[in-house]
């Protein structure tokens, strides 16, 4: 109600008192005259009073509904401001939750996973050979001298780069004894490296009792395998935790709990994976060459990953065997370096000899061309198909210091050294050579420096 009506109200009110008092002062006939005239003018005055009231009402409608309206947009807008306030502190909590969850799952993850020094120091629980191809062991083990070797190295390097499914995993290099397998196989060790692309390598030797261990092939593999790859290392690791000793376990256990399930879990590999194992035939006792073998052949296709698996051997028969079954047969291509013409060989063995005695003529002081065509040629001649023979007469002229170089060479070149009709004659001959010239050296008791060359000659 506004101020205007309650004026009126007021007004009235003290009219009706002032009736009443008159009432009270004037006789009856006055007063009923008076009251006649009181309620006419009262009813006037209330009839008016209803008037200003309805007016007064419908302004105090008029003014609350414009008020209720600017309250209800003042409200409204209020709400809004409330609802993007709740909107942004639900954003805020949403991103805080979500960034808390992180945090817990990061750490969470953090706890699961070791760190990459725990991961080394449990991977260092596997036994193993030094039968890598960089091994220290082989500190005197080369590759292929450059530019020989050229066909056999592109054929196994083409294999390599094929991965299409018909092309088979498994690379049997075969060859007599010198005939240069292991020197391959060092050569592609090496360029696979260079490529990352080596996911191990395992050298035999038959002189050397860890490298001749086939229980060693497995841990040796599995443990290069996670130096390759951090992937791979969680997931041999994995395998080691269940079982701290699995690399004392029988061969069979081994291969898949270290190989084929990591290689099969493994998701990271971006192309072929290159295994080489060299010189199989000089694993001890050859039963641990056919288990490798029959392990290969029954699970090598069911691991995803593009393996590339390079074996060189003696043709020896426990091993033709194991290639020729049905179960390797079809998962390996044969080749034999023995079978290359004579004349591919002779030139390869040929650059040899010509660059090495080169490098020693100059390092000796020998005036050049040395030696003669002729005398190279003889070497070339005995030489025959075999590596050996070059690498070895190398070494013997160059590890002289008693006698100069010419004199070892013609040593060698001497008519009649070699008897026998096998393959190896001329290497029997030089090796014969070569321990004659030993022994016929007065060497002093305290001087080991001649008997370390000749050690050096025969490595």
């Amino acid at each position: 109600m506004n101020q205007e009506a309650a004026g009126i109200l007021t007004r009235l009110n003290q009219k009706l008192h002032n009736a009443i008092q008159n009432f009270q002062l004037k006789g009856a006939i006055v007063i009923e005259l008076e009251i006649h005239r009181g309620f006419a003018k009262m009813d006037k005055e209330v009839s008016e009073t209803k008037l200003v009231v309805e007016d007064a009402r419908d302004a105090l409608s008029a003014t609350i509904s414009a008020e209720t309206n600017q309250l209800g947009a003042a409200v409204a807008d209020a709400q809004a401001d409330t609802r993007r306030e709740l909107n942004r502190v639900a954003n805020l909590t949403e991103a805080a939750t979500e960034r808390a969850t992180q945090g817990l799952a990061q750490v969470s993850d953090g706890l699961s996973r070791p760190e990459p020094a725990a991961l080394n120091n449990q991977l260092q629980l596997l036994p193993r050979a030094q039968a890598r191809y960089n091994s220290h062991l082989r500190n005197d083990a080369r590759g292929c001298f450059e530019g020989t070797r050229k066909n056999t190295l592109e054929v196994i390097c083409n294999w390599i780069g094929d991965e299409s499914a018909s092309i088979p995993p498994i690379f049997w290099l075969c060859g007599l004894a010198g005939i240069g397998k292991s020197t391959i196989a060092h050569t592609i060790a090496e360029e696979s490296d260079l490529q990352n692309k080596l996911g191990a390598s395992f050298f035999f030797s038959r002189n050397e009792t860890d490298r001749r261990n086939p229980m060693l092939v497995y841990p040796s593999l599995a443990y290069q395998l996670g130096v390759f790859n951090a992937d791979l290392k969680k997931l041999i690791v994995r395998s080691l935790e269940r079982d701290p000793d699995i690399g004392l376990a029988r061969m069979e256990t081994q291969f898949k709990k270290l190989l084929v399930e990591p290689l099969t879990e493994w998701k990271g590999s971006n192309g072929a994976v290159v295994i080489v194992i060299d010189a199989l035939d000089e694993c001890s006792p050859e039963s641990g060459a056919e288990e490798i073998l029959g392990q290969l052949a029954a699970e090598v296709r069911k691991i995803p990953v593009p393996l590339k698996i390079l074996i060189t051997s003696r043709p020896e028969l426990h091993i033709r065997e194991k290639f020729r079954s049905p179960a390797l047969r079809n998962l390996s291509h044969s080749y034999t370096l023995h079978n290359i013409e004579d004349s591919i060989v002779q030139a390869d063995i040929e650059l040899f000899l010509r660059r090495r005695l080169n490098d020693i003529a100059e390092a000796h002081g020998i005036p050049t061309p040395w030696p003669t065509e002729s005398e190279l040629q003889k070497l070339v001649e005995r030489s025959g198909i075999l590596f050996i023979f070059a690498s070895t007469a190398v070494k013997f002229i160059d590890s002289g210091k008693r006698r100069d170089p010419q004199s070892r060479l013609t040593l060698l070149l001497k008519e009649g050294t070699s008897k026998g009709t096998s393959k190896y004659k001329e290497v029997d001959a030089l090796y014969t050579q070569v321990l004659q010239y030993a022994l016929s050296q007065e060497v002093d008791d305290d001087d080991d420096e001649d008997s370390e060359e000749m050690q050096h000659v025969f490595r």
